[in-house]
């Protein structure tokens, strides 16, 4: 079975989320999905919903087999743990510097990139406050 890992926040999930999941599992048969914790989430970055509905808002996706949170800062830990045939990131996490590139690539774990579909959280927003 060629299992797929798609890491990030969700916050507010939007149709941008559900359009990079769908590709994410496109990638493989079975689609694991790492939410990072709240307080892993940067401190200058405020969530509208906490890990537990962004955990489970995910795993309410057709889409999406599991959902695990994560409790680390990144993925590198769930990388090494799973061992996922292809670590799923959107065309935005280019170039490849991340340190769980570099875990991946030790691994022999394939890097695959789903294109970026809009909107983003930050427009979402930014549409809700200029009403």
């Amino acid at each position: 079975m060629r299992v797929v890992l798609a890491h990030g926040v969700f916050d507010l999930l939007h149709s941008g989320h559900i359009a990079h999941l769908m590709q994410c599992r496109s990638f493989g048969d079975y689609l694991i999905v790492s939410v990072l914790s709240d307080r892993c989430v940067d401190k200058e970055r405020k969530l509208i919903d906490d890990e537990l509905d962004r955990m489970f808002k995910v795993s309410s996706l057709r889409c999406v087999d599991e959902v695990v949170r994560c409790n680390e800062p990144g993925p590198g830990y769930l990388i090494r743990t799973i061992k996922p045939y292809i670590y799923a990131r959107s065309d935005e996490s280019l170039p490849r510097n991340k340190p769980e590139y570099h875990d991946c690539k030790l691994l022999g774990i394939r890097v695959g990139f789903t294109k970026t579909v809009p909107p983003h959280t930050s427009d979402i927003i930014a549409k809700i406050r200029a009403l």
